[in-house]
């Protein structure tokens, strides 16, 4: 038998038991026959005029939608219904007989691959702490809300969401984080689940309201779009009804964020410098048990490379940007990296680079990082350490190093490591000031010496 719209409507009904079919939700038919026989399904995140041609020009004439049609949450207020936007694209799909079907309030929390799962799992969260209706709380290895912001950022780059926002301190240490379900990000609901840093949408949340109230808590918070947070989810939902209804193509149509940003201000996160005078008073490298250091081999690239990606980047950098930083230096010896190993994984690493200065040659602390599984285990500290004795051995009698203001775990490791603030031009006493008071409160935060 053909597969018709309203056979669609009737899985939704029965998987989607937490639903209430009564008049209770938004779920449903919202334009065409549900007789039609399906030809074809395309899945989006919204019905916009672009999106439905999108889909009839693939052949697809089951519209499911997870958001409205007619720019309500119900699609029944009769002003905008007449609208000239809307009388448009009812037209549209009078002459193409297009059906469009809204999956929402099923497919926001479906077991595992919904929308609030799926968004998790695209953030590589692991499994959830806490799952209440429609959000999830995630233990993430501690680390400063802009850190975990900007692995945010890494992830959804890929749909086109070219910034996330932020409030709070960026040097708040962090550990439980709550992210909601599109717009359903109520941030005192959040907080109230035991969460320190909140992921919000910008449809969820807005500014005088919960962006005041998350400051009077001093609870750090990152947004971003409502359309990215949902789009893993909605992939899921394409793979989902594929699999249900194989004889029949679904394709997944429309854009994957809502927006695009021109930004005219500067990047607004400089380099700060310190410097350690000498390599005389080094103190002696432990490497913490149950792991092992070793100078990086000539094949071992890909080492170096994994503990960049899944520390200072997330998988966008490879073998060109090792060349550029590294290889293609008529100095450089693989041995100049200094890598931390636990059994086979590669988990820190750092180089023990060079660089000239105002006529002077340095020796340099370049590219550290660990991953953020094992962070507090003294890795970084090894790690650096590895490469000041590195250095040592090259014939360096003074090194020298460049990081942010809010890496304040690693400024930490730094000054106790002999390292002094070194305020430059572009590292300005200003700018070191503030950094200073920022790592004198973290101090206090977090009742360290």
């Amino acid at each position: 038998m053909a597969l018709v719209a309203q056979d669609i409507h009737e899985h939704f009904r029965s998987v989607g038991t937490w639903v209430n079919w009564q008049g209770g939700t938004c779920d449903g038919f919202k334009y065409g026959d549900p007789q039609t026989v399906v030809r074809g399904i395309a899945v989006a995140w919204q019905s916009t005029q672009a999106a439905l041609e999108e889909a009839h020009a693939q052949g697809c004439n089951l519209f499911i939608t997870h958001e409205p049609t007619f720019y309500s949450h119900m699609d029944d207020d009769a002003i905008a219904l007449a609208t000239r936007p809307a009388q448009r694209k009812q037209a549209f799909l009078d002459e193409t007989g297009m059906v469009v079907y809204r999956c929402h309030d099923v497919w926001d929390v479906f077991p595992e691959i919904g929308i609030v799962d799926a968004w998790g799992e695209f953030l590589e969260l692991g499994q959830p702490v806490v799952r209440s209706g429609y959000y999830r709380v995630y233990e993430v290895p501690r680390t400063t809300a802009w850190e975990l912001a900007r692995r945010v950022g890494q992830r959804v780059a890929q749909f086109g969401e070219q910034s996330v926002q932020f409030t709070g301190k960026r040097w708040r240490i962090v550990e439980r984080l709550a992210i909601g379900t599109g717009a359903i990000t109520q941030v005192q609901q959040m907080v109230d689940l035991g969460a320190d840093v909140v992921l919000a949408t910008d449809d969820g949340m807005s500014y005088w309201r919960d962006g005041s109230w998350m400051a009077d808590a001093d609870v750090p918070m990152i947004v971003v779009n409502h359309m990215t947070s949902e789009i893993p989810g909605l992939q899921k939902l394409e793979s989902y009804l594929q699999e249900q209804f194989p004889d029949v193509p679904v394709r997944f149509v429309g854009p994957i964020c809502s927006f695009e940003i021109l930004a005219k201000e500067i990047f607004r996160d400089p380099l700060i410098q310190m410097r350690r005078d000498t390599l005389d008073d080094l103190p002696p490298l432990v490497i913490p048990e149950g792991y092992t250091l070793r100078p990086m081999q000539a094949d071992e690239a890909w080492a170096y490379l994994a503990v960049m990606n899944r520390s200072n980047y997330s998988n966008e950098i490879g073998e060109d940007w090792f060349k550029t930083t590294y290889s293609n230096d008529p100095e450089y010896d693989p041995s100049f990296l200094q890598i931390i190993w636990k059994g086979d994984q590669p988990v820190a690493a750092a180089g023990a680079w060079h660089r000239e200065i105002d006529g002077e040659r340095w020796g340099m602390i370049h590219w550290v990082g660990a991953l953020d599984t094992e962070r507090g285990r003294g890795l970084g500290k090894a790690v650096v350490l590895a490469a000041l004795w590195r250095l040592k051995e090259r014939g360096f009698d003074k090194a020298m190093l460049g990081t942010q203001g809010w890496r304040l775990p690693a400024i930490q490791t730094y000054l106790r490591l002999g390292f002094r603030p070194w305020p430059r031009e572009n590292s300005t006493q200003e700018m070191w000031d503030r950094v200073l008071a920022d790592l004198e409160a973290w101090r206090a935060e977090n009742k360290l010496p």
